[in-house]
């Protein structure tokens, strides 16, 4: 089955403390999205990374703060979410072949990445038939993206060890909204298995 890593929005302002609108306990999360994103290197799983990329005066900070500004420090990825290459994608893109052992930076200014001006030329190039989410935030970023890939045909599982919310009821909300679209729920072991199974490796335990 055509796996594909989604990576949501792991941003400096979402997972370093003191970022413009960090996710509590965001960075516990590092470790479980290091060892996903490694597994999918490994493996030559692509890995698919939504980023936020607000202009100063984007019509969002009307419902959040000022957070992942383009060219700022707190909109580049956490580094320990960079394994191997990296092709970032700003505005719409025309067909790409695509590497297995790069990821794709789609930047996006609404919340799911399937609104990225590059997501259906990435969509349409990796073709995925399962979707393997991580990141931040689970009721907002996370759970649109969950529930747009469902809507669009593909199995999808969330890494639960690997995702966060900025609040806890609400986050339960959101698992369960997807849980009753048809997402799983899985951890970071299952997630390497699946990966391993999507993949060209021997071990993604790393």
């Amino acid at each position: 089955m055509r796996t594909v890593v989604f990576d949501i929005d792991t941003q400096r302002d979402f997972l370093e403390p003191g970022g413009a609108l960090y996710v509590p306990g965001g960075e516990t999360i590092v470790p479980a999205l290091r060892r996903v994103l490694r597994g999918a290197h490994d493996c030559r799983v692509p890995v698919v990374a939504s980023m936020d990329a607000h202009t100063t005066d984007d019509p969002e900070f009307a419902m959040f703060p000022p957070h992942c500004v383009a060219g700022t420090r707190g909109q580049e990825k956490l580094e320990e979410t960079v394994v191997g290459p990296i092709r970032i994608v700003g505005g719409a893109a025309p067909a790409i072949e695509p590497a297995a052992d790069e990821t794709w930076g789609l930047e996006k200014r609404k919340l799911s990445v399937l609104e990225a001006p590059a997501f259906d030329v990435m969509f349409a190039a990796l073709r995925p038939e399962r979707a393997v989410v991580v990141g931040v935030a689970t009721e907002f970023c996370v759970r649109a993206a969950a529930l747009g890939l469902r809507e669009r045909g593909v199995e999808v599982v969330l890494v639960t060890d690997a995702i966060r919310s900025v609040d806890v009821s609400a986050g339960e909300r959101a698992l369960a909204e997807a849980g009753a679209a048809g997402v799983k729920l899985i951890g970071v072991d299952d997630a390497l298995r699946l990966i391993r199974e999507g993949g060209a490796c021997g071990s993604a335990d790393t």
